[in-house]
């Protein structure tokens, strides 16, 4: 079987090398706070592990809504108007495993030559590189530490219909 020659055009997820690096450190016996991957220090709040398991013991595991559960899309749209003063419909709300997955789709949707798709800096390596991929080019939008690694910018957006 012949892949496609863009296959070999992809960088890899450094995150994992960074990862078996900071546990190579901790084994030395430095003192280490790893956000490579994205996975916290510090364990599971009893009150998210007692929901867990009332959760599966209430039958609520399996396969659930593409887009998610309605009641977190409906959480999530309250977060939104309480924290930005926005109003976003529950519909128009996507539930992912993940930022990555969803960077993913939508530099597919979007990407393409002479289009410019824009990525959080810092963040992780495969989302510059996914937007490569596809095409475009991409342009990093610098996330600054006094900012809270927050999104402060009003980005405008050039439209030609």
């Amino acid at each position: 079987m012949q892949v496609s020659k863009r296959l070999f055009s992809l960088e890899t997820e450094s995150a994992f090398a960074i990862l078996a690096k900071a546990k190579k450190l901790e084994l030395e016996g430095k003192d280490i706070i790893n956000l490579g991957i994205g996975q916290p220090d510090f364990p599971t709040p009893q009150n998210i592990l007692e929901a867990a398991k009332k959760a599966i013991t209430d039958g609520h595991h399996g396969y659930t809504p593409s887009n998610g559960i309605l009641e977190l899309r409906e959480a999530v749209s309250e977060y939104i108007y309480i924290s930005y003063n926005i109003d976003i419909d529950p519909d128009n709300i996507l539930i992912t495993p993940g930022g990555k997955p969803v960077i993913f789709f939508a530099a597919l949707i979007f990407g393409e030559e002479n289009a410019e798709i824009i990525y959080p800096d810092p963040g992780f390596p495969i989302y510059r590189s996914i937007i490569k991929y596809t095409g475009a080019k991409p342009v990093p939008l610098e996330l600054k530490e006094k900012d809270n690694f927050e999104v402060t910018q009003t980005l405008t957006v050039n439209k030609e219909v």
